[in-house]
């Protein structure tokens, strides 16, 4: 598991370090006021209906409109289009994508900032946005993004359980030996969307986990997910999302249970109680916390802990 926890941590910070893109307006009018989201970027999704190999990270983010809602350019580029989306590709590498939508401009075309693309097509009652460049998605709630977004929101860490390495549930008032983690952790969308969708949840952009026993940390902070700046490599979903995990439905809310740490060893810290404490954090930096008293018994002294490099060092501390 270290070899994949070295790679999440490379990747979010590749990812952190790309080039910036100039802030763009929103695709649905007005133009300059932010919209409500039912889908946030990174979040999981099915492509059978149910959790397997086929589930996936979301590429972009669902803003929720009424069908048949004009939806406009976001940025001047040369057309590309199907049946049910267009994308608006620019010379510098930059890529916009409008799902869900009855085109209206034609293949090649080039259209300027503003310009009517489509409307939603019945029955998706959102359109799909995202943004790409050289390739790769980007998140657009991140900072310098799409523009204006706002979120006082703090996220939410409502659950967290211990888990033995054969998957069954562990007692925290008495650990030995290893445990794995998985916490239910959601944002709440800044503005509600309407009914059915009201009660959806989105993903956080930041989370991280530690051990502290009274004030003092046992561990450093570990970074568990990284989702301010783009996708998730396809391989990394199942290390990420635990079983059980599914996304918003109409009348329904996601679920989204993240591993906080696979085989953490528990004869590395004195035995003694802890509290395991969640971070969360969105891309406008509200923080929610979440925590699990834990005992541990082994009935021995420590050894030295082993960390993968750098992962007690997020890219932001969170204190």
């Amino acid at each position: 598991m270290r070899a994949v926890a070295l790679t999440l941590f490379a990747v979010a910070l590749a990812l952190g370090a790309s080039r910036p893109a100039a802030a763009y307006p929103w695709p649905v009018r007005p133009f300059d006021k932010p919209h409500a989201l039912r889908g946030a970027f990174d979040d999981p999704r099915f492509h059978l209906g149910a959790e397997g190999s086929l589930s996936a990270f979301h590429f972009g983010v669902d803003i929720a409109v009424r069908d048949g809602t004009p939806v406009y350019s976001v940025a001047p580029g040369f057309v590309r289009r199907s049946n049910a989306d267009v994308t608006v590709r620019r010379p510098n590498g930059h890529a916009f994508g409008y799902w869900h939508v009855h085109p209206v401009v034609r293949e090649g075309q080039h259209v300027r900032v503003h310009q009517l693309l489509g409307y939603v097509i019945a029955g998706w009652g959102h359109v799909h946005f995202a943004e790409s460049y050289l390739g790769s998605y980007r998140n657009p709630l991140r900072h310098g993004a799409l523009t204006p977004y706002r979120d006082r929101t703090r996220p939410t860490v409502s659950s967290i359980e211990l888990l033995s390495q054969d998957g069954r549930a562990l007692d925290p008032a008495h650990l030995t030996g290893s445990f794995d983690a998985v916490a239910q952790v959601y944002d709440t969308p800044p503005i509600a969307p309407r009914p059915p969708w009201q009660i959806a949840r989105l993903t956080p952009a930041v989370i991280w986990w530690r051990l502290v026993q009274g004030a003092v940390p046992a561990t450093g902070w570990t970074l568990v997910a990284d989702f301010q700046f783009a996708l998730m490599p396809a391989g990394l979903y199942g290390f990420l999302y635990a079983p059980g995990t599914y996304q918003n439905k109409g009348h329904r809310p996601g679920s989204y249970l993240f591993w906080v740490t696979h085989g953490f060893d528990t004869t590395t810290v004195p035995d003694g109680t802890y509290r395991l404490q969640v971070l969360a954090e969105d891309t406008r930096y509200n923080r929610g916390l979440g925590t699990l008293d834990v005992t541990v018994a082994n009935g021995g002294p420590p050894e030295p802990q082993q960390l993968a490099p750098g992962m007690q060092s997020p890219l932001r501390r969170p204190y």
